[in-house]
């Protein structure tokens, strides 16, 4: 089997569509903060009254305001703009009338988002660009209810890589920025020890509170100063790539040697009362989260999906203009579950290798040779940090290539202490989003299966070739495969 690279690595925007993307209109409103808030108001008194304090579900949102639950999530969420009148639905929904501080232009969002440099009170270090951004309105409003309804001190948002982590959590951060004191945005891509992270973060509070900078030498001192800022000011922290503290080849959540008091910070800010709120992603949940995360808990864990087609078809057509049946849209953009990261350089290679033709890029995938080496270089990584007993669980889930129960899957492997770790290993492989379970069913996203089936494939040949060249009486594979 041939694998097709395309342009060697893909990056992005470095392939150059055939046909420039129109430009989109700047159409539509969304709400401001003021505007939010007042709804929210309205929206727990409706809930208190109607529905014994609980939260409307978005369907039941959706009812009430007689729009589709998709414009219902972007108007609630802020994610997109919408019309006014679907904002005017969604007032007069909760007795409210829409007046014009309640709603703005999206142009003031992009505003926000080339200024944010210069709040003092800010520092957003490596965050990403936000200003292409498709999607993920009901994830906003759940993320936004845990946070300014419900208080939440520690909040987890985890997917496997290129689904959108960062890229939400950003969006997410200026959307609630206004109801924050201050805002600070690490990366953990480099792995910082704890002490030189809290050195920075302290420093950055200290200072946007007043107070002298001289910081305490012990770790429990900071960790005791950090816990104090966090009390006298209402902040919004935000650690990027979690993953990079915790080990590979080890079950989900343990943490790289060194690296243990990570979890001592995560369990002050999940277990101390304060007013303020950490914002992590990663690929994998840490172990505190595990344990302190519950429905009614301050901590939360968000499991972020795919886009759905809409979706994934709106930001593939930034890159161009495509041809190609609704079915056949729908087939590609769930054979890449979703993933932006994915459709983005699809879509480039679409462009590029295909004239922009759906079709064309779908007969490649069923004849197997259409993985890109972006792709295959993400989940090589995610594949090199399981363990021996989740990669055995992967690859015959693999093989297996329809949902399959545990039960079923514990006939098909052969050793006995694979089988007796199989339960702590689907758990694992579930908190590293490598798997997907419906009911009582395990079964792999397609771009996950294709690139398992593959590296066991090229296994399998680069052992038959070792085996021969050992003996010298097998004739070497092609090197095409």
């Amino acid at each position: 089997m041939r694998t097709l690279y395309a342009s060697e690595r893909l990056h992005g925007d470095s392939i150059a569509p055939k046909v420039p993307p129109k430009p989109k209109r700047n159409r539509g409103v969304i709400l401001t903060p003021h505007g939010w808030d007042k709804l929210q108001v309205a929206k727990s008194q409706a809930e208190f009254h109607e529905n014994e304090g609980n939260r409307f579900t978005l369907e039941e949102l959706s009812d009430r305001t007689g729009l589709a639950i998709h414009t219902t999530a972007k108007a609630l969420g802020r994610s997109e703009p919408v019309d006014k009148q679907s904002l005017q639905y969604v007032f007069r929904a909760f007795g409210l009338e829409l007046s014009q501080n309640d709603y703005t232009r999206p142009n003031s969002l992009l505003e926000a988002l080339e200024s944010r440099q210069e709040n003092p009170r800010q520092d957003w270090g490596e965050a990403v660009d936000t200003s292409v951004f498709y999607g993920r309105g009901k994830e906003l409003i759940q993320l936004r209810g845990w946070i300014l309804e419900e208080h939440c001190r520690l909040i987890t948002v985890l997917g496997i890589g290129g689904i959108g982590k960062s890229t939400l959590a950003v969006t997410l951060a200026l959307q609630i920025q206004s109801t924050f004191d201050v805002v600070v945005w690490r990366s953990l891509q480099n792995a910082p020890p704890i002490e030189e992270w809290l050195e920075g973060v302290l420093t950055f509070l200290l200072r946007t509170q007043g107070e002298n900078s001289v910081l305490p030498t012990s770790l429990s001192g900071k960790l005791s100063k950090l816990m104090e800022c966090l009390r006298t000011s209402r902040c919004l922290l935000i650690l990027d790539n979690v993953e990079t503290i915790l080990c590979s080849g080890e079950r989900t959540g343990q943490y790289r040697e060194g690296y243990e008091e990570y979890g001592q910070l995560l369990r002050y800010i999940g277990e101390v009362p304060h007013q303020s709120c950490l914002l992590l992603t990663s690929r994998e949940k840490t172990r505190e989260i595990a344990l302190l995360e519950g429905e009614t808990a301050p901590v939360r864990s968000l499991l972020l999906s795919g886009l759905d087609p809409d979706e994934g078809r709106e930001l593939f057509q930034q890159k161009g203009q495509f041809t190609g049946s609704d079915a056949q849209w729908h087939r590609l953009i769930v054979h890449y579950g979703g993933n932006p990261l994915a459709l983005k350089l699809v879509a480039a290679a679409t462009q590029e290798l295909f004239n922009g033709k759906i079709a064309d890029v779908l007969n490649s995938i069923d004849r197997g040779v259409f993985l890109f080496e972006d792709i295959r270089d993400l989940l090589d990584r995610q594949f090199d940090r399981l363990s021996a007993v989740e990669q055995e669980v992967i690859i015959w889930l693999a093989i297996n290539r329809e949902p399959v129960s545990l039960s079923d899957l514990s006939d098909d492997i052969i050793t006995l202490p694979s089988r007796r770790k199989l339960p702590a290993a689907m758990n694992s492989l579930l908190k590293r989003s490598l798997v997907e379970k419906r009911r009582d069913q395990f079964s792999l996203q397609p771009v996950v299966m294709e690139y398992v089936t593959n590296r066991l494939i090229k296994q399998v040949c680069e052992e038959i070739l070792a085996w021969g060249s050992a003996n010298n009486n097998v004739t070497p594979l092609p090197s095409s495969m």
